[in-house]
């Protein structure tokens, strides 16, 4: 049969296309996976747009180039005796990069704790921290960071915010920076509870920015009202924040139970002692371990007692009687406060809601109540508190079930708008915060309720995996209330139940302390408490002798209990009772505004027990010069791990901007063995094995077609 000349001129033209298309699928398979096997090799960086979740990276001098950072991992040591833990701290930082280092990380401690205690451990040596007025150590550091030593700077920003500086890391080189504190221990309800927080819920910065060069290097700016906002605004990764804790607990007496409710933990139990230990994990939301005495066991008064300086301290927890009733309860007026910003999107908000129709329903119909949610703007569900009839709870649960986060934290209208008008006659007012507390202005806000509160009580309800403690305590100390964290939704059930025993029960009423002459015990007023709360004081005696007395009523009957400081066992306990004193004067200052003299007289407790404040700082300097001259210095801003169940704003996360982005943290390499890394080296090696895998595959087609 005769070809047509056509049809055989148009299969050597497809046969010749068959042919180049083949070729440049094989070479662009070949060349896109030589190119991911010649970055893996060489483990550098590129593309920040496309970078994954994890390590850290450095930018180098060529650009768009990156390369592995300095790490942190932090290692929790506490030793748990009564009602007092000792705590210590491990940071390490190490440089992966080839220039030298310095690295900046903004990190959480519990609110209440006195840290008195710096060591920067290089290899075998050790340099041991001091207390120094805060712009002395600073000035001490920047010097130590110019003249090429080794050296370290920890600065309070909030009392649960902290920053440690670590200067001049060599390259290749592990530095590790140990704090220690000291802090009591929480008794609610019958349970001890020892929290440590590991990331920070970031902070609502408002008020209008502030001209001039910002002071930290967070995403937001320094304000009228938050003079420190770039100070305490992280940026965040959906990275790994590599935790491991070790705990010795003596707890003195038998335990029922022992439960680690947000980690998984290993536990041994020797006698009354027991370790509990929190292998390698990610930290991304607070840890908390709580222990319950066996019924029975449990006493009525607790205390420790130090001589420090020629002075003599004791710290006494007194546990109020655990009796159900002791009078008729008054008729209550409820104003719900609910934070329905943006920092609650997530799980947040879901407890929150169930957490408040859970209040709504614990309502009786002799009540009043009302609710205020608020994110940019707050909005009052009624005009005024209404009574707490079938179809008005209706209402309201409506309400609450139709609750978005969303938009700023503005609580300052919300706190104003729920204390506009005093409590209807024969009412008591309870005011019920549900928050994760996510503000910078803690003294504006804490000031306002002092201010407007006037009769009542304010509880605070800290919502979310990692909420800031220290606006919820000191929020219910300053409203004459308490406080509770709900971690997750699992336990709303049984923690607002708890709240609700707390806040329907009645008073220990007109605390008094009796002191031996020329004793200084805080706080100098002991508040009325709820049943099941204990009165916790920090005494400062002339001597060991005499007795520290308590009274009060219990309904309408007298009750005292008193505490022996000479049968006391010995405790660390000095720079608690100095940690009080100065959270004291600082109440003050809010209360009544700055005064140079209160400021004084903090940093003269504070540098006399070696105590980080605001106006004092830790600083370590190796008076060994290591870095030379001629090499330069490269700063990092690690950025925070992203708290489990939140949804952080793009805008916090790390970005272009700053000097260092983040990969996998865990593991920088993937199955094959190559960076996950904003390179695309892997990317490149998926659609390498694609191109290859096409054209084979077309290959064959051709040869079945033929």
């Amino acid at each position: 049969m005769t070809k047509d000349p056509a049809n055989h001129a148009r299969a050597i033209e497809e046969s010749v296309l068959w042919k180049r298309l083949l070729l440049v699928l094989l070479l662009a398979g070949s060349l896109l996976l030589s190119c991911a096997l010649a970055e893996g090799e060489q483990k550098a960086f590129s593309g920040i747009g496309d970078v994954r979740s994890g390590d850290l990276l450095i930018r180098t001098k060529e650009p768009g180039r990156y390369l592995p950072a300095s790490k942190l991992k932090t290692v929790v040591n506490a030793d748990i005796s009564g009602i007092v833990a000792r705590v210590t701290v491990r940071q390490s930082f190490k440089n992966n990069g080839g220039d030298w280092v310095e690295a900046v990380y903004v990190f959480p401690l519990p609110e209440d704790s006195a840290v008195d205690q710096l060591k920067m451990i290089i290899g075998d040596r050790v340099i041991v921290g001091q207390v120094m007025k805060a712009e002395e150590a600073r000035a001490t550091y920047q010097a130590a960071k110019k003249e090429g030593r080794q050296t370290s700077l920890v600065e309070q920003e909030r009392p649960n915010m902290f920053t440690t500086a670590v200067a001049n890391i060599a390259p290749g080189q592990t530095i590790t920076i140990e704090i220690g504190y000291s802090q009591t221990l929480r008794y609610d309800g019958g349970r001890y509870s020892w929290r440590f927080p590991l990331t920070i819920t970031p902070r609502y910065v408002p008020g209008k920015p502030k001209p001039g060069k910002p002071q930290g290097a967070g995403w937001a700016p320094d304000t009228d009202r938050v003079p420190d906002g770039s100070k305490i605004t992280p940026y965040y990764a959906d990275a790994k924040n590599p935790v491991e804790m070790h705990i010795r607990l003596n707890a003195g007496i038998p335990l029922a139970k022992l439960d680690s409710p947000y980690y998984q933990v290993e536990t041994k139990e020797s006698g009354l002692e027991y370790t509990v230990d929190l292998p390698e994990t990610n930290g991304n939301r607070d840890f908390e371990l709580t222990w319950r005495p066996r019924l029975g066991d449990q006493p009525e008064v607790t205390g420790f007692v130090e001589s420090s300086g020629g002075e003599n301290y004791a710290l006494v927890m007194l546990l109020p009687p655990n009796a159900k009733k002791t009078q008729a309860e008054r008729p209550r007026e409820a104003i719900f406060i609910i934070d329905t910003s943006g920092s609650m999107k997530g799980t947040s908000i879901e407890q929150a809601r169930r957490a408040l129709l859970m209040a709504l329903d614990r309502l009786k119909p002799r009540d009043r109540f009302n609710i205020i949610e608020f994110n940019s703007v707050p909005h009052a569900l009624f005009s005024d508190s209404v009574e707490a009839e079938p179809a008005l709870i209706g209402v309201a649960k409506n309400f609450v079930r139709g609750l978005r986060a969303d938009g700023g934290t503005q609580m300052v209208p919300a706190l104003k708008l729920a204390l506009k008008n005093d409590p209807p006659a024969g009412y008591l007012r309870q005011v019920i915060f549900i928050t994760d507390g996510s503000v910078g202005n803690e003294s504006e806000l804490f000031r306002l309720i002092h201010q407007r509160l006037k009769s009542g009580n304010l509880f605070t309800v800290g919502i979310g995996s990692a909420p800031n403690s220290y606006f919820m305590r000191k929020a219910a100390e300053f409203g004459r209330g308490s406080y509770l964290y709900i971690g997750k939704v699992s336990e709303v059930g049984e923690k607002m139940q708890r709240l609700f025993s707390l806040i329907e029960n009645p008073v220990l009423t007109d605390v008094a302390l009796s002191l031996p002459p020329g004793s200084e015990a805080y706080p100098k007023t002991v508040p009325n408490l709820y049943a099941g709360q204990p009165v916790v004081v920090s005494v400062k005696l002339p001597s060991r002798e005499g007795v520290v007395g308590i009274r009060g009523f219990f309904g309408d009957k007298p009750w005292t209990r008193t505490f022996k400081p000479a049968e006391a066992p010995p405790g660390k306990v000095a720079q608690l009772w100095a940690r009080a004193k100065i959270e004291a004067l600082k109440d003050d200052m809010i209360r009544h505004g700055y005064s140079a003299e209160t400021v004084a007289q903090i940093i003269a407790v504070a540098l006399k027990h070696h105590l980080i404040t605001d106006y004092t700082s830790l600083v370590a300097v190796d008076q060994t010069r290591m870095r030379p001259a001629a090499d330069g210095l490269h700063t990092e801003n690690l950025p925070l791990a992203t708290p489990e169940g939140q949804v952080v704003d793009k805008a916090v996360k790390t970005a272009a901007p700053l000097p260092l982005v983040r990969v996998n943290a865990v593991s920088a390499y993937d199955e094959t063995g190559y960076p996950l890394s904003g390179n695309g080296a892997s990317l490149k090696l998926l659609l390498g094995a694609a191109s290859l895998l096409l054209g084979l595959l077309l290959l064959a087609l051709r040869r079945v077609r033929a």
